[in-house]
């Protein structure tokens, strides 16, 4: 397709995105887009026909083109889906200008379902590997030389010897605590080297002022849970053979205890987090959201359940990964080049958002040490990544099944207890067992 065509294309697509363009809606007369876009009419002509072919645009004879009511769930070529957030990704337009002059055929969504190219999280690139390709010879192609990278990263998304998610940027998670709402419940700041028992005894004396729904705001979505299962020396399963379910033993029960505790009972109310007292945050999601963070905040490291265990927490990555039978792979190696070069890893860096996976661009991302930098530098060696959750139905049946648990006000460790057996005897029969991440 000619630059002129991709013109119009890009016109379709970017008003789907914005919302200019609504399911079901009749779109502008070819003549109309030509004198808006100054390009000849059966250009657009064939350009909108092409949408069509795609199942983006459908034809009513005699009546002109329709946006399909579908088009959402349809996957289109030369395409990239970003995964939503609450605020923009900041990175994203050093990302769409450098990209675009180079790849004028790439359109980056985040509206569409599936694309054939993705930036995703750490549990869509751990539970969905199945569905990418290996990334690891173009990235060898790109950056033979891996030292100048933390290239430990790349572990937890291999799976028998196949990169299936690059990743790009990551970070530890801390807990911020609101300094206004401490005072007005009359709580003292607890100290950084706090255990489970004080994040009760501070959830007990805010609960005295302020209303559950005020109490907690959760960025990491079902996996809130999983940073204290991990920081009281638990785990999903064994390291060593991912077979074996642990998420019942006696360290994560007590992680599971903290998480109900901090939850609390009941449906969980979004609101926004800087109303909250308390909130789990990445640096990433610290960038994204600190311009409405108006009041003093506290940042600490997440406790555990003795004072050697404080501050481990499960990783947050954003990753690029390409789809299986994906016919867009020539536009794959000029994007690992970018998102791995110095200038956008730099960026990063001058943005202060995450960590970035360039060791130069990590150091100059700390320079300044403002806010709570110091403390996500501290531990960023002490996350965890080593969740194991390779099944996408065993992900969404232990995911679903803890966070209803963690609502109820029934017996909790009979329930997990209970939950652990289902998910035993379902690795048994669906036979899944043992992935070498390593190989």
């Amino acid at each position: 397709m000619n630059i002129q065509s991709e013109t119009v294309r890009k016109y379709v697509l970017n008003r789907l995105e914005d919302g200019s363009f609504t399911s079901g809606m009749r779109l502008p007369g070819s003549r109309k887009i030509s004198e808006e876009l100054n390009i000849s009419r059966p250009v657009v002509q064939s350009a909108l026909d092409t949408l069509v072919n795609e199942g983006i645009l459908k034809a009513a004879q005699r009546s002109g083109l329709y946006v399909e009511p579908e088009w959402r769930q349809r996957q289109i070529r030369s395409s990239l889906l970003v995964f939503k957030s609450e605020k923009p990704l900041p990175w994203l337009e050093l990302f769409r200008s450098e990209l675009g002059g180079q790849l004028p055929e790439l359109h980056i969504s985040t509206q569409f379902r599936r694309c054939p190219l993705e930036i995703i999280t750490t549990a869509g690139a751990q539970s969905r590997h199945d569905e990418f390709i290996d990334l690891m010879p173009i990235l060898r192609e790109c950056y033979p030389d891996l030292t100048p990278f933390y290239a430990e990263q790349l572990h937890p998304f291999t799976w028998n010897g196949r990169l299936t998610a690059l990743p790009f940027v990551f970070s530890p998670r801390l807990i911020a605590i609101s300094r206004k709402m401490l005072r007005e419940a009359g709580c003292a700041e607890p100290s950084s080297g706090w255990v489970i028992a004080d994040l009760m005894n501070l959830l007990a004396g805010l609960r005295r002022k302020f209303a559950p729904e005020r109490i907690f705001s959760s960025h990491t979505v079902r996996t809130f849970w999983l940073n204290f299962v991990l920081s009281c020396g638990g785990s999903l399963f064994d390291p060593e053979n991912c077979a074996a379910v642990q998420f019942d033993s006696e360290e994560a029960l007590d992680g599971f205890r903290a998480a109900r505790a901090l939850r609390g009972p009941g449906e969980v109310r979004e609101i926004p987090p800087q109303e909250c007292a308390v909130m789990i945050v990445d640096r990433q999601t610290y960038r994204r959201i600190q311009d409405g963070m108006s009041d003093e905040w506290l940042f600490l490291p997440i406790p555990g359940n003795v004072p050697g265990r404080t501050g481990i927490s499960m990783q947050a990555t954003e990753l690029f990964a390409v789809r299986r039978g994906s016919m867009d792979q020539s536009l794959v190696l000029p994007i690992i080049r970018f998102l791995w070069s110095e200038k956008f890893q730099d960026h990063l860096a001058e943005l202060r958002y995450g960590i970035p996976i360039r060791k130069s661009s990590a150091e100059k991302s700390f320079a300044s040490g403002l806010g709570p930098d110091s403390l996500f530098k501290q531990y960023c060696h002490q996350i965890r990544n080593d969740y194991q959750l390779h099944d996408p139905d065993l992900t969404a049946l232990i995911s679903n099944g803890i966070d209803q648990i963690l609502a109820g006000a029934g017996d909790l460790e009979k329930e997990i207890t209970d939950l652990a057996y289902v998910v035993r005897q379902y690795m048994k029969y669906r036979g899944i067992g043992y992935y070498d991440a390593s190989a």
